[in-house]
Formats: structure tokens, sequence, C-alpha cells
């Protein structure tokens, strides 16, 4: 049976030694490949490049996306300004990966945002952020906690009839690392799980096509939380 091949889209990141002072690195946390490897599927990932029909080349060896955590969306890329509390962002990197996002739609090919990789789904489909969680709401809940992200944080609340529904059932808890948030979902998706106070913690495409973004960081629990590593595995099958 073949094994599906799941992409995972790179970040950037600069090495500071002084002979490589200033020069880029494709940036990927190895809990994502880990988690896909023992989900039962092969990670391929994928350096960025400034070319759409590359692009197309690089998904074209895969089954599935899957776009990982990392810096700030830059908010002009969803036709807002920047405010204050945004974080640091990459625009290159934001192009990449919602042209990521929009050539692995065109191609049928199952996609899995995590984190900022849900927020870039929201985006490339035409959603909106908030640039920082405190613009929504004056919330008591910790969403950037200081532990290691093994442990959990905060309760979640899922609708029934969804992707993760069948996974974690009604309430999950979960852990948190992040300080923006889905604000406008973008048309045809669904919110399926939020937060105590009301912050989108998961969405989903509304069709047969395989759109999922997940806020919090399931990569970071599955090593040890066989209920967690059921999301990869249902992914991965949806790859086959």
């Amino acid at each position: 049976m073949k094994i599906p091949k799941i992409a995972i889209a790179g970040g950037l990141t600069k090495d500071f030694r002084v002979e490589f002072a200033g020069d880029y690195y494709t940036k990927v946390n190895n809990n994502y490949p880990n988690a896909i490897f023992n989900a039962g599927g092969i990670p391929i990932i994928l350096p960025l490049i400034n070319d759409i029909n590359i692009i197309q080349e690089q998904l074209s060896c895969c089954d599935g996306l899957l776009l990982p955590g990392g810096i700030d969306v830059n908010p002009l890329s969803y036709e807002e300004l920047p405010k204050p509390l945004l974080g640091n962002t990459n625009s290159l990197v934001d192009w990449y990966h919602i042209s990521l996002v929009k050539k692995a739609f065109e191609m049928d090919i199952p996609i899995l945002g995590i984190c900022r990789g849900c927020q870039v789904i929201n985006v490339a489909f035409g959603g909106t952020l908030y640039q920082d969680i405190s613009y929504a709401t004056e919330t008591q809940i910790l969403h950037k906690q200081d532990s290691h992200l093994s442990e959990r944080c905060h309760p979640i609340f899922i609708e029934k009839n969804s992707f993760i529904y069948d996974i974690f059932g009604s309430n999950y808890l979960v852990n948190s690392a992040h300080h923006q948030s889905v604000k406008r979902i973008a048309p045809n998706f669904k919110t399926t799980a939020v937060s105590p106070d009301g912050i989108i913690e998961a969405i989903e495409l509304v069709d047969e096509k395989i759109v999922i973004g997940i806020q919090w960081h399931p990569e970071m629990m599955a090593s040890n939380d066989e209920i967690t590593l059921k999301l990869f595995r249902k992914f991965i099958d949806c790859c086959k």
C-alpha cells in the first residue's frame, strides 16, 4: 500500500553565527515531521521558492499539505494596517504559504493548518485575523503558555458534525501558544471549536474537500497522547 507523502511548508530563520550572519535557513520544528511519521505518513519538508510554477511541482510529489506554526501573518495580506501589538512578520513567507494553500486546493490536495497555519488558511480564503487577542476580548484565559507545549492549558468546546469531533468529542484540554486568532472567518468555512472566551480554536471548509485549521499545537502533544495522534492519522487517511 502506498504511504501518503505529506508536504510540510518550510519557514525561514536567520543564522547568527559570524561566518553565516544574516543567511536564511529553511525552518521546521521537528515535532511536525515526527507527528506525521508516527501517524503513518512520510514527511516532506518544502523550502520556500518564489515561483508559482515550482510550487505546483513541489505539491505534485505530495498527497497532503501541512502548514505549521510560526511568526505573525502580515495584516496587509488581508487589507488591514499593522497595529501596535503585531509581532514579527515576513511577507515572502506569507506569500509562499498562501500560494501553497491556494495551489493545493486547486489540486484537490487535503490541507491541515496548525496555529499560524490555521490563520494562513483563513486569510488565503478571504478571512481576517485579530492581530492580538486583546483586540478581540479582555480575556482571562491564557493563550500563550510559558510551560512546555506538552502541557495542557485550557479547554476547547467542539461542534458536532466536524472533522475533529469524532477524535476529541465535545470538549478537550489543549495547549496554547498564540497571540493572534481568526477574526472574520473565511467564506464557506465554519467554526468547529472555541475556547471558553469565544476565541476560535478550529475551522474547516464546508465542502467535500479537506481543509482543516487547528489553533493549538497538536504536534507537541502527539508523542504522548494517543487521542491527539489520531488527528494526524485521520488527516493522513484522507490523503490516501
